[in-house]
């Protein structure tokens, strides 16, 4: 670029809007051209589009038509980053309300623009506090704008577009609301600036503020009607070289930077922020909370089947096409005896059951009579509460005795730690109670397991059963892992016996099996209605995200203008809903597992697993990218213009 290239450079300039479907021209075919370290105004009454023409140069606006260059670069051809790195370090802007964060003290308005050309924060709280202390504020530094009088205001303007060290300051009408001394000091202030070499375009209607001003340039009806520039050094060509590639856009701001902004936004709406996160906490605790009763749920169960047995085989009568009774099937004890020879077989029981009454004085049961063996003992994992079981002896002699649950003695006597000793009637012949069986409550099934009536089964055969049959045989394995190879051989030996595969060999596998997928499917249905509640808060979190946006346009339209990207925008405005979220879900973790504390002292079922906290604090985290996107795009895609003129 040569020397005598101006610094501003307008070519048959004209700006057109619509407003209520009539096209109002606010500027029409405005040539000029302004030099490196000119002291500038531009004059004109309301409605002479010496706003929108302020606009334009500070790039917060683009023109209809015509040309615009900034040091022979075409401003159409920028982006926009390249747009916002030139409202960052070339132009700086003092507003005539002095647009200043209420929220944030002098020193901090005055940095916001070195946020944004990331500056480390040491080093721009330090710039702001030098440049507050040479427009004499050292001592305001601290102090937020309501704490300040209109002069000191609008010089911490002053100071916030100088922090980047811009090329050229855009003063519009910065005394229209200062009083008659206030105004001269920041005329002075202005004048001292372009003795140190920065350029000045200063608007205004009044004729004596551009009076100041080495060159004045009236605008009428959106024309330039005078300039009083003697000699220019040249007039503008159209003819400009194309030097776009040398606006270099500046990284977006740091995750740190944007952390700090929404931590510090969230603080001063506190009260809309703990509603916010209201609606997440519930929903993560209501996730957590739910997987756990589910999964505890699932564990109980699963507890209850070990009860039970995991390495159990259950062998009944009957093939794929016969009934499953022991009355027209095949099994025997001979059967029983010889799988006991099976590799890792423990217990090998085999049962014969009916349904029978059994009396004791007045008092009746009506359940089921299983004949078995003293392996049946074993192999249900039973222990005695009283007495003792059968024995090998009792079985060969056919003794009359009866070994019993804890559900039969507390319905036949009285007192059911009096029950051994004493006789029963069942099938018209007596029997001793010689045990009772300690109490293993309710299967997996919800069934009472301690209903059991126990009976040697030679005895039940001669004296209840009649036929030799078997209901089924129970086999004990050696070890879980086991179980598969033995049922493969109970299979095998069975059906080399009988000359068919006529029983049904099952291992308590595919209950567990079955349980699992059952409790899992509740367990997430659980999680999915939870997880509406976490939906439905998602929904509040976008609603006062948007109505956040809405009410901090003026904030996000002076980042614009201080520099900000639309990408810097949206960044900070998802953050601030990660953020939201990320709490609410830390909280709702916490939260929740109060709520599973205080119920498993109330006895119910809960487990403590590391996938439901994982799982909402996801679930959370992904609700505030969801959630969270369209505010911040929103707020990303305000016109600063607009945002600007918001109250």
């Amino acid at each position: 670029m040569e020397a005598s290239d101006p610094l501003i450079t307008l070519s048959n300039v004209t700006r057109s809007y619509q407003t209520e479907g009539v096209e109002v021209n606010a500027l029409k075919s405005v040539s000029l051209h302004i030099n490196q370290g000119e002291f500038v105004a531009i004059m004109g009454q309301s409605g002479s589009g010496k706003s929108t023409l302020m606009n334009i140069l500070g790039c917060l606006d683009k023109p209809t038509s015509g040309d615009y260059c900034i040091h022979g670069q075409p401003v159409a051809e920028l982006s926009n980053d390249q747009l916002a790195a030139l409202r960052l370090k070339t132009f700086g802007f003092v507003f005539q309300r002095y647009q200043l964060l209420s929220t944030l003290t002098a020193a901090q308005n005055v940095a916001l623009p070195a946020i944004y050309s990331n500056t480390e924060k040491a080093e721009r709280e330090h710039k702001a506090c030098q440049l507050l202390a040479k427009l004499g504020l050292a001592d305001r530094v601290h102090h937020r704008p309501g704490e300040l009088s209109g002069g000191q205001q609008q010089r911490v303007s002053v100071a916030r577009a100088l922090i980047n060290g811009a090329e050229v300051i855009l003063a519009d009408e910065p005394t229209g609301a200062l009083d008659s001394a206030s105004g001269e000091q920041l005329l002075d202030l202005v004048k001292a600036l372009h003795k140190e070499g920065v350029t000045i375009i200063l608007i205004t209607h009044d004729p004596k503020v551009a009076e100041h001003a080495q060159r004045q340039v009236r605008l009428l009806d959106g024309e330039i009607v005078s300039d009083s520039a003697a000699n220019r050094e040249r007039q503008p060509d159209g003819k400009q070289s194309n030097g776009a590639d040398t606006v270099q856009a500046f990284s977006s701001i740091s995750v740190a930077a944007a952390l700090a902004m929404a931590f510090s936004s969230l603080r001063l709406n506190w009260f809309r922020t703990f509603l916010t996160l209201l609606g997440i906490i519930i929903g993560v605790a209501a996730v957590v909370t739910m997987m756990a009763i589910g999964e505890g749920g699932k564990q109980d169960v699963l507890q209850r089947i070990e009860a039970i047995g995991t390495n159990l085989i259950s062998i009944r009568p009957g093939g794929a096409n016969m009934r499953n009774s022991g009355d027209i099937a095949t099994l025997t004890r001979e059967d029983a005896v010889a799988l006991e020879a099976v590799t890792n077989v423990l217990y090998v029981a085999p049962e014969r059951s009916s349904r029978a009454t059994m009396r004791f004085g007045d008092n009746d049961f009506s359940g089921r009579i299983t004949g078995t063996t003293p392996a049946y003992f074993h192999a249900k994992d039973w222990e005695m509460a009283q007495g003792v079981f059968f024995t090998d002896a009792d079985v060969d002699t056919y003794a009359p005795v009866v070994v019993i649950g804890d559900t039969v003695a507390a319905t036949l006597f009285e007192d059911k730690y009096q029950a051994v000793g004493q006789y029963i009637l069942m099938k018209k012949a007596f029997y001793q109670v010689i045990g009772v069986l300690k109490s293993k409550g309710a299967s997996a099934g919800g069934n009472d397991m301690d209903d059991e009536v126990l009976i040697p089964i030679t005895t039940g055969r001669l004296k209840v059963f009649g036929r030799p049959y078997l209901s089924g045989i129970t086999i004990k394995a050696a070890s879980t892992e086991a179980v598969e190879t033995i049922q493969q051989d109970v299979v095998r030996i069975l059906t080399e016996r009988h000359g068919k595969e006529d029983v049904m060999v099952r291992t308590t596998d595919s209950l567990v099996e079955a349980v699992t997928e059952t409790q899992n499917t509740l367990t997430w249905l659980l999680a999915s209605v939870a997880g509406i509640s976490l939906f439905v808060g998602g929904i509040g979190v976008m609603n006062i995200m948007l109505v956040n946006v809405s009410e901090r346009k003026r904030e996000i339209g002076l980042r614009m203008a201080t520099g900000a990207k639309p990408g810097d925008i949206l960044k900070q405005f998802n953050i601030e809903a990660w953020v939201v979220c990320i709490l609410g879900g830390c909280v709702g973790i916490l939260f929740g597992y109060i709520v599973i504390f205080i119920l498993s002292q109330l006895s119910v079922s809960v487990a403590y697993t590391l996938m439901p906290p994982v799982l909402a604090f996801i679930t959370s985290l992904a609700v505030g990218v969801v959630f969270g996107y369209a505010p911040a795009h929103k707020a990303a895609g305000l016109n600063p213009i607009d945002a600007l003129a918001e109250d």
